[in-house]
């Protein structure tokens, strides 16, 4: 009985993190980077969508770093923890009609991603060198991240990238991204696998300047 019981809630925990990483894939999606009738016609949804797509992107398109900031003047990278609950809350109750610990596993989930989402996106983009910032699954994260940031229409997961690779929005990074992530501390690489890396993105980028080259005598005619 025991055993069943711990089986059960392992399994109430993984399906809650599924589904909160389509919540979160879709949130991001559609309401943080895609104007429609909520942001057209409600002040907060508005400010969702500006706050995301044009102040935050606007910003960290050109870098992905910059320096730490006082506590408080970073609401741009920050979700409210304490409204978690109250945002799935519906979803919440619909799970304690089938389980009850299924619902408080779910709810406990939901503000673990928000926590962990404050945690470690404000390190991707405020760098304080944190004990996780060294860890191989944050790392990871960041990479990931840092897509998203260079295609803001891929990757959208944060905390469970799980959606992105189901969906198909998850993106691969070129050789000169990775060389980027190399540079951000995101991508630990040996001496031999750097410069095998260097090698790799200065062909590739020789080949993109001659599919360009190649393409604009194509339109001159």
């Amino acid at each position: 009985m025991f055993i069943q019981s711990v089986l059960q809630n392992i399994g109430w925990f993984l399906g809650a993190c599924a589904t909160v990483s389509f919540i979160e894939h879709q949130v991001h999606a559609r309401l943080m980077h895609q104007k429609n009738f909520l942001s057209k016609y409600t002040s907060s949804f508005k400010r969702v969508y500006e706050a995301h797509a044009i102040n935050h992107h606007g910003h960290y398109s050109k870098i992905f770093t910059d320096e730490p900031v006082p506590p408080g003047e970073d609401e741009e990278i920050r979700l409210t923890v304490h409204k978690a609950p109250i945002k799935t809350l519906p979803l919440i109750v619909l799970i304690s009609l089938v389980s009850i610990p299924g619902a408080l596993i779910f709810a406990f989930v939901v503000v673990m991603h928000h926590w962990v989402w404050n945690k470690i996106h404000l390190e991707m983009h405020k760098p304080e060198h944190r004990g996780f910032s060294n860890w191989s699954a944050y790392k990871f994260l960041a990479r990931h991240h840092y897509l998203h940031h260079v295609y803001p229409n891929k990757n959208y997961n944060v905390v469970f990238p799980f959606a992105d690779y189901v969906t198909g929005t998850n993106v691969h990074a070129s050789k000169s991204e990775l060389l980027e992530m190399y540079d951000l501390e995101l991508l630990p690489l040996k001496p031999a696998e750097l410069a095998s890396l260097r090698e790799a993105a200065a062909q590739e980028k020789q080949e993109k300047q001659a599919k360009q080259e190649k393409q604009l005598a194509t339109l001159r005619g």
